[in-house]
């Protein structure tokens, strides 16, 4: 081929293929389905931001009391709240909630103090309630009249706002609660303001549920396409609008993408929404340990509202930062909520809790930031925290301490995080660890050298500096960065998990004229095993699919046998070795077994080789799914 003619053909096909990958970049589009909108993945923005602000503000700041649900508990004849509003500003058909609105002016509102707040605090992605309940919009609407632009503060204050942000590199949030003003948030009484219809799109009182939906979905597309949000986020009304709402409204939002050139993203609560429409979202809640998806928590810097009242709770910086670094170990992301004064200002105690978790944020931050979950989460005394929680699941905050350590991932390095400072080594009970001939051991933050040791079976411990109070790096948690190590969880720790199952002897089946069980040391062990043609049977409930480590506790006296397990997947064998009597039950591992569905199975322990058959003595199996 000639030299020209083959140089135009190179610059043809580069062309051609550059368009390719362009074109394979792109995102893709969606149908108004929900087969089409679960395939729409979860943005790596996302999954490497790890920690966002937005804040409950509103008209509803203006009373400062109670709760942000003040707008509906003022009309709830036998609450506080509205005893507290009979005694402050009248009975609701001479002051009802729309008159506090153009109370809510916003004097110290502002958007550059905020954006510099947030951005000090370490969050990656800001926002508004873009409307609550109450049907306030807090941005300037042409769809709803009432609205910051033209009641109240008289100005865009989520434009404002959002602008200082992105100016700063965050990404957007904008949140919407305002389902749940259309299904009943405001009682009426006849002289109530609630039932007159001249405020009915305030109090979401429409006759035609086409049009209180429509306007629903038009406020959503009105801040998309203004604001266009990085996440938008919905409170548990979504769960009663319509799916054929729902579904347009996500086609609208993610087909923006392409528009955009960038990836978006909504978050639920519970089951609003399908699977992979959006990232599941708990409210003031964890996930007890690690799944394999993204979720978020959304918390608040109080315990006892998300908007500004009087007497607020607001929690101490160190709860919250462990929030942080348990959240993220399970494969989360932490949205916090602050709560601004009516004026707009953000109260002192607020501003300085924000800044001590982005002060922790600077030392630790490349343990948090662009993570990924390790194998498993953590070890220690409160490893399944589930958070405070809400209404019936309401529990007290963990008092986390150094022995509770939480695991992170980047790059080549595994990060130790421990919720205190050690007074002694730190010793990795969950880890095996084998030193490459490069590792290291950093605890950020502190520039000396972390000596470290590594026993026979591969146990970690770490010889924590010492230090006193005010030369340590950082407060609250401290991070030790393994770098350089092959590094593996312990097989020991995957039956320690909650998707483990413990089979007793009380709960087996006994096949066989003698084999029977008895008790030693107090506990029930299957014993009287002489015979090589008894069996023992139990039922193993497998919850999904996969791969699953199996391990028994024995006692084999009378010499060393051998032990068959069947009936879920291949069948596993086992040598158990000699006990020095009947009482001295160890562990022995069985091996690896694969189910190809969840289901209960049938498994059965019999003996292996019945012509060299020794008596065994049974305490419990244990079957947990294998740690990858």
């Amino acid at each position: 081929m000639h030299g020209p003619v083959r140089s135009l053909l190179l610059v043809v096909i580069g062309a051609s293929l550059l368009a390719s990958s362009a074109l394979a970049q792109q995102p893709k589009t969606y149908d108004a389905t929900w087969d089409s909108l679960s395939k729409h993945p979860v943005p790596e923005w996302f999954a490497d931001a790890k920690f966002g602000i937005y804040a409950h503000w509103g008209a509803y700041s203006v009373p400062a009391f109670g709760s942000e649900w003040y707008a509906r508990n003022m009309y709830q004849s036998k609450s506080g709240v509205h005893k507290h509003h009979l005694a402050n500003w009248g009975d609701p058909s001479e002051f009802g909630y729309k008159d506090f609105i153009p109370m809510f002016t916003a004097p110290r509102f502002d958007a550059e103090e905020w954006a510099d707040l947030y951005e000090r605090s370490g969050a990656k992605f800001a926002g508004p309630v873009a409307e609550h309940h109450d049907g306030f919009s807090m941005w300037a609407s042409d769809v709803n009249r009432w609205n910051v632009g033209d009641m109240g503060p008289r100005r865009d204050v989520t434009g404002e706002l959002v602008a200082a942000l992105r100016k700063r590199g965050l990404k957007i949030i904008t949140s919407f609660h305002h389902a749940f003003n259309i299904q009943g948030y405001y009682a009426a009484e006849e002289g109530w303001d609630t039932a007159d219809p001249r405020y009915g799109d305030l109090y979401g009182k429409f006759e035609d549920p086409a049009e209180a939906h429509d306007r629903w979905l038009a406020k959503i597309v009105e801040v998309i396409d203004a604001y266009q949000p990085d996440q938008i986020w919905f409170d548990f009304g979504l769960a009663k609008i319509p799916d054929d709402y729902k579904t347009r409204m996500a086609q609208y939002y993610y087909g923006k993408e392409r528009e955009w050139g960038k990836p978006v993203i909504i978050t639920r609560k519970g089951d609003h929404l399908p699977d992979g429409v959006g990232v599941l979202d708990i409210e003031r809640g964890k996930m007890e340990e690690k799944p394999d998806f993204l979720w978020q928590t959304d918390d608040s810097v109080s315990t006892n509202s998300w908007c500004h009242v009087e007497n607020l709770n607001v929690k101490p910086a160190e709860e919250l930062v462990h929030e942080l670094i348990d959240i993220v170990s399970k494969n989360g992301v932490l949205l916090l909520n602050v709560a601004p004064h009516a004026d707009g200002s953000i109260p002192d105690d607020q501003q300085k809790l924000l800044i001590g978790i982005g002060d922790w944020l600077r030392v630790n931050g490349e343990a948090i930031y662009g993570t990924r979950p390790w194998a498993i989460h953590g070890e220690g005394p409160n490893l399944f925290d589930r958070g405070r929680g809400l209404g019936g699941h309401a529990q007290g905050q963990v008092d986390f301490t150094a022995e509770d350590i939480r695991f992170t991932t980047k790059d080549d390095a595994l990060y130790m995080i421990c919720l205190g400072w050690p007074d002694a080594d730190v010793i990795a009970e969950n880890l095996v660890v084998e030193d490459t001939g490069d590792a290291r051991v950093s605890l950020l933050g502190f520039r000396g050298v972390v000596d470290y040791s590594i026993d026979d079976a591969g146990r970690l411990t770490i010889d924590a500096p010492e230090l006193s109070e005010t030369s340590l790096p950082c407060e609250h948690a401290y991070t030790f960065k393994l770098s350089g190590f092959d590094v593996a969880p312990s097989a020991e720790v995957a039956f320690a998990l909650p998707g483990a199952t413990t089979l007793t002897a009380e709960q087996a089946t006994l096949e066989g004229a003698q084999i029977n069980t008895e008790t030693k040391s107090e506990r029930v062990n299957i014993g009287f095993w002489d015979r090589a043609d008894e069996r023992v049977h139990w039922l193993f409930n497998a919850p999904k699919a996969g791969k699953y480590w199996i391990r028994g506790e024995f006692a084999a006296a009378s010499g060393a046998t051998t032990l068959q397990l069947s009936g879920c997947g291949k069948p596993l064998v086992c040598e158990i070795p000699r006990a020095g009597n009947w009482e001295e039950a160890t562990w022995t591992n069985m091996g690896e077994t694969t189910v190809k569905k969840p289901g209960v199975y049938h498994i059965t322990l019999r003996p292996a080789d019945p012509d060299e058959w020794h008596a065994v003595n049974v305490w419990r199996l244990q079957i947990a799914p294998a740690i990858e």
